[in-house]
């Protein structure tokens, strides 16, 4: 009877652990990588954290970049017919990631908060290097 009853408990704990259901926003746009010559952009998915939606990615020093400390992450948002909706610039940690000698791969993180804008179906997360021109 004990067993049964600790087997329900874990259940019921496991249920309180399931994941935040993104908003419609984030559930219908598509998410893209674009990498650059030095900055591979890797695994973008959308998070729910603290009450936010955050976009979360990966970016990986490209095998033939000398360095990677001018570049930044685009991310651009963009309606079904491909005219953009909006633009924000992220950076990464560290900025300036290692020559890869090894696998894994050594890799930077990012996560930041986001504001998808109305009709967006696509969201490109860019490698940039360099500034924008103005």
């Amino acid at each position: 009877m004990k067993s049964i009853r600790f087997v329900f408990i874990g259940v019921l704990g496991l249920a309180g652990c399931a994941s935040v259901p993104l908003p419609p926003e984030a559930a219908t746009a598509r998410l893209v990588p674009v990498s650059s010559a030095a900055v591979e952009v890797y695994r973008p998915r959308f998070r729910m954290k603290d009450g936010e939606l955050k976009l979360e990615a990966y970016a990986l020093r490209q095998s033939k970049a000398e360095t990677t400390s001018d570049t930044h992450i685009d991310i651009v948002y963009l309606d079904v017919s491909g005219r953009q909706l909006g633009h924000e610039q992220t950076n990464f940690s560290p900025r300036s990631l290692p020559p890869l000698h090894r696998l894994p791969k050594p890799h930077a993180y990012f996560l930041t908060s986001i504001k998808i804008p109305a009709d967006t179906a696509v969201i490109e997360v860019r490698a940039h290097e360099g500034a924008h021109p103005l």
